[in-house]
């Protein structure tokens, strides 16, 4: 007869869980006692008591950390369910494209069109993604004109690192903007400008893909091997490879600021124009934007006519803060 008794306090006891919202958060049995709850209802283990939930119930606030487990709160009360967290919004899609280059992937954003296409190689570990002051805002005053392009090297940015036992020579560098270049679709030929570390890298690539280049830009850039071939962090690079590059009768300009040996850059070319940016520093881009857009556009507009450029004080450079500089052939 006990037993019997027990049965029907424990069936009472389901029921009156399963009971009209307003009914009070029921213990069904003790913490071993299987839980067995009607549709709608949420088992669960509260003050180590097996009960079934459901929003409307009374509740006590002081099992309210109890009941998050289970995705209700009591803080009037009555049981309520607690709302979920917003998904953070997606990420804004990169504005530019990942692009292999031999089993790892380099970053690079183009805009504008028209030819022949500027490809701008920053100094030591820059690139797109982390912009020098004034790259952005020039760049797209270039590409009003034409194809413009800039990345980030292998390692830096948004770019995957290079695998580990590929070394970052001057073959490499090259070898992965060619790559770079084909698997963006951006369309030869190209006037690549390079600044600092990154006239190196454009030296490298225009020795050799020759008849993909056709006009180069120097920004105070390093000269090859000149104090040493072999750089270490932040970005490390080995350019014995590079040797002495000439560029026979395509336009160069040189514009110089604080560490280019101008005169040997402009006698690598039969083509060139040497300047200097009298009260810039290293950073040209930022201290004297309008200089590199005449200096690019001087470039672009030899190409598409097809002509010599003419002396540097028949240019806009003089006008823009360039003072022309004369040098020996």
């Amino acid at each position: 007869m006990t037993r019997a008794l027990a049965i029907l306090a424990l069936a009472a006891a389901f029921a009156a869980a399963g009971a009209a919202g307003s009914a009070d958060l029921a213990a069904v049995a003790g913490p071993t006692a299987a839980a067995k709850c009607r549709s709608g209802y949420k088992a669960a283990v509260i003050a180590g008591k097996r009960t079934c939930l459901k929003a409307g119930q009374r509740c006590s606030r002081k099992d309210d950390k109890q009941l998050h487990r289970y995705g209700f709160h009591c803080h009037s009360g009555r049981l309520a369910r607690v709302k979920p967290k917003p998904k953070p919004p997606a990420p804004p899609p990169l504005p530019g494209q990942k692009v292999d280059v031999g089993g790892y992937r380099l970053y690079i954003e183009c805009i504008g069109s028209g030819t022949p296409a500027v490809i701008f190689e920053a100094g030591t570990a820059g690139g797109v993604s982390a912009p020098i002051q004034g790259g952005p805002e020039l760049r797209a005053t270039l590409g009003q004109e034409a194809r413009v392009c800039a990345y980030d090297r292998a390692g830096i940015g948004r770019s995957d690192p290079r695998p580990r036992g590929v070394a970052p020579t001057g073959a490499r560098f090259s070898e992965e903007l060619h790559a770079l270049l084909a698997g963006a679709s951006v369309p030869e030929p190209y006037v690549l400008v390079g600044a600092s570390f990154g006239g190196l890298v454009v030296m490298s690539h225009a020795v050799r893909y020759p008849a993909e280049h056709v006009g180069l830009v120097f920004l105070d850039s390093e000269n090859p091997c000149r104090d040493s071939c072999v750089y270490g962090p932040p970005e490390a690079a080995d350019f014995r490879d590079l040797g002495s590059p000439t560029f026979g009768d395509r336009p160069v300009v040189a514009l110089t600021a604080e560490f280019s040996d101008g005169p040997d850059l402009a006698r690598r070319s039969t083509n060139s124009i040497l300047a200097s940016a009298p009260g810039s520093t290293h950073f040209i881009v930022t201290d004297r934007p309008a200089l590199v857009i005449a200096a690019v556009r001087v470039v672009i507009a030899a190409v598409r006519t097809g002509t010599k450029l003419p002396p540097c004080e028949q240019t806009p450079l003089p006008t823009v803060g360039g003072k022309c500089e004369t040098f020996t052939p």
